[in-house]
Formats: structure tokens, C-alpha cells, sequence
């Protein structure tokens, strides 16, 4: 075991160095497709996960039975949330924060096109990102939400 974990540390060790075309590279030798545009920090998270898995084992057939059966009963647990460009989060009671010049500012999305903010109703994120910073933004870029 304690090869094992001499191994495990070497790789992720390794994971720090890589480039982000390198990261890739393992990314799709552990896995067998090409990742995702991705960041290369969340390219080292899944690498990570992967190796680990790789030495001492994925999740057995009967937590995975557990989980699924969790999952069954949740209503939220397979909702389909559409990504892509332009997405923003539409499921009410989904808070957006946001820390601008040190102070977090909190968006409550009520619905499609419906956001809270101090109190106040908007339809637009651009206009309360404008309403937050005193210059015209694109709301769901300020948000991290594109």
C-alpha cells in the first residue's frame, strides 16, 4: 500500500508542472476523449481523481446503488440544467454573489429574467452588474454566469 500512495503522490506532484496542453494530453490518455475547454486547474482536479481512482478503486456497485437510490427520491438530483453560451440560472431561489471592491453583493434569481437585489426587482443582470459598479457591464460575464 505504501507503493501505492509513494505512486499516487508522484503523479499528483507531476499534475503541478504540466502545461495545459500536456494536462490534456494525460487527460485524454486516463480517460479516452479530449477534455473539455477547460481551465488547466480544473483540468489537475480531474486528473487527480482519475489517478486516484485508477490506483485504489472507483466507487463499489453498492455505494453507486446507494447513491442512485438517493437520487431517486430528490427531485433537484437529475434536473437538466441547460449550459452554453448565454445560459444564466433560472431556478428560483439560486443566489448569485459577486465581491466587488471588497464588498460581496448577492443576486436572488426569482425566475427567468427576474433577479433580487437589495430589495429591488430587475430584469436584467447587465443593468444590476451597472447598478453595482457605476459602468456599463455585461451582467452575465460580471456574474461568472457565461
Amino acid at each position: 500500500m505504501a507503493d501505492k500512495i509513494k505512486a499516487i503522490e508522484s503523479q499528483l506532484a507531476r499534475l503541478d508542472t504540466m502545461r495545459r496542453w500536456e494536462l490534456a494530453a494525460k487527460f485524454e490518455e486516463l480517460y479516452g476523449f479530449a477534455p473539455a475547454d477547460t481551465t488547466p486547474t480544473k483540468l489537475r482536479a480531474r486528473l487527480a481523481y482519475r489517478i486516484q481512482e485508477i490506483f485504489l478503486g472507483g466507487i463499489g456497485e453498492s455505494d453507486m446503488a446507494v447513491l442512485e437510490s438517493v437520487a431517486g427520491t430528490d427531485p433537484l438530483s437529475n434536473l437538466k440544467v441547460p449550459k452554453g453560451k448565454g445560459y444564466v440560472p433560472t431556478l428560483p431561489g439560486t443566489q448569485l454573489r459577486r465581491v466587488w471592491k471588497g464588498v460581496e453583493h448577492v443576486v436572488d434569481i426569482m425566475g427567468e429574467n427576474d433577479f433580487v437585489y437589495n430589495g429591488e426587482r430587475y430584469t436584467s443582470l447587465s443593468r444590476l452588474a451597472r447598478v453595482i459598479t457605476g459602468n456599463k457591464w455585461n451582467g452575465k460575464l460580471f456574474f461568472g454566469v457565461k
